[in-house]
Order: C-alpha cells, then structure tokens, then sequence
C-alpha cells in the first residue's frame, strides 16, 4: 500500500479538473511560519506553473514539488502540488492572489486565500480553518524546536525517532478462543513523509479478516503526550483466535522519505532577537532565504503484541457445541409440509448475529432414515465493514423422502459460547411434521446377491473337432499368424525406445506436467491479466498461490499461515530459493491489493513469477507431498 502524507487527493472523482490553493491556518503571530500549497487534480497536459506574489511575506521554503497518482476501486486521480513555507514581515490582513497554470493550452487561475498576521507572542484566538493538508508541520509550541527543520548540531535520528513510529492497538489482549480481537495499525507523523508499507503482518493462530480502510489514507489529528500527530490508519483487521495459550501479533514495517529543511552557517547578518527560539535559529543563518532541502531514509515496525487466549470451558459444552463464538439467534424453517416421494424437502437454517460469523459450522441434524441427506449449501451474508464482526450466514439442505409416510423431524439445536456472559446457550427450533405420498415414480429397492450362491452348470462333454480344409498355407490366417511376431518385435523395441526416452526425459516430462498445473490454477488470473483488471487480477494470483499450497500441502484453508506453510515445505525439503520466491511473491500481491495501479508490464512479471513459483514447487517436492 503506497500513501503520501505530503499531499492527499481524496475527494475528488476520476475525471474532475480542480486547482485549489490552501493554508494549514488563516492566523497566525509574525514569528510564526505557514505553509501555502498549489494543488492541480487531473490536470491535462499541464505545461506551466505561476505563483502568485506573496506580499507581506518571505519565502522560507519552496517551491516543493509533488505529483502522484491514487487509485480508488478503479477511478484514477492524477494531482500535482507546488507547496511554499512563508514567514510574516509585518502584522496585518493579507489576501494570497491565486496562482496560475497553463492546463490542456488555457490558463486556469486557483481560489486567493486569506492571512491574518498578529504581532509575535499575542494569543491567537480559535478560528474557523480551511482543511489542511496532512503534509503541513504542526504549529510549534514554547521552547520547543520546528519539526522537520535540522541546525546545525541538531540529530536527524532523534527527530525521526520522536516524530515517526508506528504502533498498533488492539482492544483486547486476554480473550477466549474465537473471540474477536480488533487490531488496527496506524503511522503516527509530524513530518513532512513519502511511506510505504513494505511487510504486512501475518497472524499465525488466527482467522482473519481485514476491513477497507480510504485509498489514499486519509489522516487525523491524535494527541501524544499533548503534541498533535497526523494519524495515518495503514490496516485494520479482526482477528478470531484459533487456539490458546499466548499469540503475538507480527509487527508492520513501513518504509518512510522523510522531507527536512536544513539551514544554518556561519554569517553575520542579525535577526532581531525574539522569544520564539524557531525564529532566533535562523537569526544568524545567512542562507536564511534559500534553505537546503534534504530527504531521509527511515524503516520503521510497529512493536509486537502478545494476546493471552483462554480454552474454551469444558464444564456445560453442550454436544452440538461446534466452534460458534459470540452472540447468534438461529431460525429454522421448512418450504413444504406436504410433498411426494418425487419431490425434494428443503430444511434452511439461517444463523445471525455478532462474533465468528465467517467460522460458524453447520449445527448437526437428526434426519429420519425415510430422508436422504445431502450436504449443505452455505450462503454469507457479511455486513460489509462491520465491526464486531456481523451477519448471517445460512445452510439450506435438501431432503429426498424415499417412502411414503407421516414422519417428525427432530427440532434444531445450535449452541454458541457467549464470552461476555461466559457461558454457553443453546437456541432450539420447533420440531417439523412432513406427511408424504407416493410419487408417480416407484423407488426401486436395490439388489440384493447375497443368497445367490449357485454357480452355472459345467459342461462335462468334450466339443469335437474337425479338419475342414487340409491346405492350410497361403490362407488369410497364415498370413495373420505370419506376420504377428514381426509386429510384437516391433512393438517390444518401439516400447523399450519409449520407456529409455522417457527415463532420459524424466525431468522434462515433470517440468511440463507441473507447468500444466501451473497454469490451470492461473486461468481466472490470466483472464484478469487480458482484460486490466488490476485488483482482480492480484487477487486472483493471491488466491491460486494459497489455494495450490491448501491442496498440495494438505492444510484446511481456514488454518492457513505462512509459518506453517514455510514448515510444511521445509519438511519436504523444499529450497530456500524457491521458498523466498513464494513468500515474497504472496507479499507483493498482498501490497498490491492495497496499492492498485500497476503497469501491464509489472502485472505480466507477477504472472509469469506465479507460473514459475508453482512450477518449481511442482518439481522439487514431486512424489513427497
């Protein structure tokens, strides 16, 4: 996933042109800095760029330049922005003209924003601001230095290290097996950052479920120990323990281009001394109106977090208990009560409510041995971005009476844990009466051999035979009984020829068979790939890699995690070259679902390295898994 904090473009729909000025805040004291940014979305051919003339004010910083592209559910927003840093020179009311550009060959003019500037040191009075960016730095406080801004002597690790981290919360850290936990990643900054998340957590011992969070992110304001931070939400995921005992959350790590001013030197020109210690460090700074722009580095992970996950009590599990955590009602109901013996029943169970909705199980049934049973079909119906966790999701069975006849069936019982009441319920249905006729179709019972023991009778006299021709040679058999062991000759060489062929060719018949494999998991994929579907397509891939993986390792989908994969195939002595491929390839898809718009060029590579991963797992571990 791929966000800029320098500038965000949310809000505006694929196609719209907008060319917008904005200030982080519309008062502010002489000895105080603002920022003005420029922005142009989905501009055409933009071909020139005017700032306006900023009177009353001096240009500390800029023009910085940014451009970009976002992606929402396939609508793609292009934005540029020409962003300055001003410094008051007197106290007053000011009126920024609207900047200029040149878009598509017309000139197009942005909205004048207005300043007021009050002398240095006067308390400002809350007023009504026009939406900030999230790129601007947070208004300083007394004593404190400008983030984002390096003196000389100033640390540049341990202004990253107070003003850029990530942390993760969760809102609960001791629950029950398959009790939701809800943990949600955030970048916390106050400084101008490009960041990417480069590694997503993966949750081994639990089933999870991420929720859709903006693209682009969309920031807000949290305070840290009384300093304002923008807060970048980076994922949110609920989480349904599938076992006990102590589980860790893997961290997140995101890779950040953090934006620093440095200024600073040795000249003579004086300032006049104020209070304000941002504005005395410039006092000496001779460089002062054309500081050094200078872009850093910075890894950072989000800690680890321990969850304690108690069993589920043995005392009071009723029998038809299977796994349902949380707070359900169930209804059960019947589509006929009278049918025949050529006509279907069908039982649907519908299960509602909060928790482990995705994990339910089908509640057991005890169907009369008139009935034949099949398995059930299940539908969900997940309440999208809910949280807790809500929905239904529902079994319907189909019943086939094979006699005629008044039968019960039995109620439905389905019971759940309810971890705040910690206790189990159990919720059961009205019983069902059925009355079927006889169908048109009479049901044939099936066969039975086992009493037939006779064995047919042995004939006991011999069959005669005669010579009805003596002249044997030249006859259409002579020729067959001839001409039968040249070809079992042949035949036997041509066999051996192909059995030598295929033990020479024995890496490259299993090459192919595992490219075929390959590329049957892969079909939906390539469609995707053919038709520019981005996410589809990312989805697709993720979903064959881990589907493959399911089937060949022989792990249920619902446990799957990539710890157990990467010991399963470890056990089968799978390369660590071709382990890394995998791994970093189901990364790549996981980041792209949250980034879309790659190029054709960059989705074909996926393509091929999906095919070439399957492929080479195929034939290192052929006849061990």
């Amino acid at each position: 996933m791929l966000f800029a904090v320098l500038l965000t473009a949310a809000g505006a729909s694929a196609q719209e042109f907008r060319f917008t000025a904005q200030v982080n805040t519309n008062v502010i004291a002489q000895d105080e800095y603002v920022q003005v940014q420029f922005t142009l979305i989905n501009p055409t051919n933009l071909s020139e760029f005017k700032a306006p003339a900023f009177k009353g004010f001096e240009v500390v910083q800029g023009p910085s330049q940014q451009q970009g592209m976002s992606n929402d559910n396939g609508r793609v927003t292009t934005y540029y922005a020409f962003s300055y840093t001003l410094a008051p020179t007197q106290p007053g009311n000011f009126t920024i003209p609207g900047a200029t550009a040149r878009v598509d060959g017309r000139t197009v003019r942005s909205n004048p924003v207005s300043i007021e500037v009050t002398k240095a040191g006067t308390p400002i009075k809350p007023q009504a601001q026009q939406p900030a960016q999230p790129n601007y730095p947070q208004r300083r406080y007394p004593g404190e230095a400008h983030p984002g801004v390096l003196r000389p002597g100033d640390d540049a690790k341990e202004q990253l290290r107070k003003n850029v981290f990530v942390r993760v919360e969760v809102d609960k850290t001791n629950v029950f097996e398959g009790e939701q936990i809800t943990a949600t990643y955030k970048l916390y900054t106050r400084l101008p950052t490009n960041s990417s998340v480069t590694k997503v957590p993966a949750f081994k011992g639990f089933s999870a479920k991420d929720m859709d969070i903006p693209n682009p992110p969309r920031p807000t304001e949290e305070m840290v120990n009384g300093v304002p931070f923008n807060v970048f939400v980076i994922r949110k995921t609920l989480l349904f323990p599938l076992q006990s005992g102590e589980l860790e959350l893997d961290p997140a790590e995101v890779d950040n281009q953090v934006h620093f001013v440095k200024v600073g030197g040795s000249g003579q020109r004086k300032r006049a001394q104020t209070n304000d210690p941002f504005q005395d460090l410039f006092a000496d700074d001779p460089f002062f109106d054309q500081p050094e722009a200078e872009i850093v580095p910075y890894r950072i992970q989000s800690p680890v977090v321990k969850v304690q996950v108690k069993p589920l009590p043995a005392e009071g599990r009723p029998a038809s208990f299977n796994g349902a955590v949380g707070q359900f009602t169930m209804n059960a109901t019947l589509d006929k009560e009278q049918l025949s013996t050529d006509d279907a029943l069908s039982l649907k169970v519908a299960i509602s409510g909060r928790g482990n909705v995705n994990l339910l199980n089908a509640p057991p049934l005890d169907i009369p041995a008139a009935f034949e049973k099949y398995d059930p079909t299940v539908t969900d119906n997940i309440e999208k971005n809910s949280n807790p966790l809500s929905g239904s999701r529902t079994f319907q069975y189909a019943l086939m009476p094979q006699q005629k006849g008044d039968y019960n069936l039995k109620p439905v019982e389905f019971s759940y844990f309810d971890p705040a009441a910690k206790a189990y319920k159990i919720i059961t249905s009205a019983p069902f009466s059925v009355h079927v006729v006889q169908g048109k179709e009479v049901k044939k019972e099936k066969a039975d051999f086992g009493g037939q023991t006779d064995l047919a009778g042995i004939r006991t006299s011999g069959t005669k035979w005669s010579k009805q021709r003596p002249f044997f040679f030249g006859k259409p058999l002579f020729w067959v009984l001839f001409l039968l062991p040249v070809l079992a000759i042949a035949g036997v060489a041509y066999y051996r020829r192909r059995e030598q062929y295929n033990t020479n060719n024995a890496a490259l018949l299993r090459h192919r068979h595992a490219n075929k494999v390959a590329l049957k998991r892969l079909e939906l994929a390539a469609r995707y790939l053919k038709e520019g579907k981005d996410k589809a397509f990312y989805e697709e891939t993720s979903r064959a890699l881990w589907g493959y993986l399911s089937h060949k390792l022989r792990i249920p989908m619902a446990e799957m995690s990539k710890q157990q994969v990467d010991d399963k195939l470890t056990k089968l002595r799978l390369s660590d070259v071709a382990k890394e491929k995998l791994f970093a390839l189901t990364d790549r898809c996981e980041r792209a679902l949250y980034a879309p718009g790659d190029s054709v060029e960059l989705r074909q590579g996926a393509y091929q390295e999906a095919v070439e991963v399957i492929t080479n797992i195929e034939n290192e571990i052929k006849g061990r898994a």
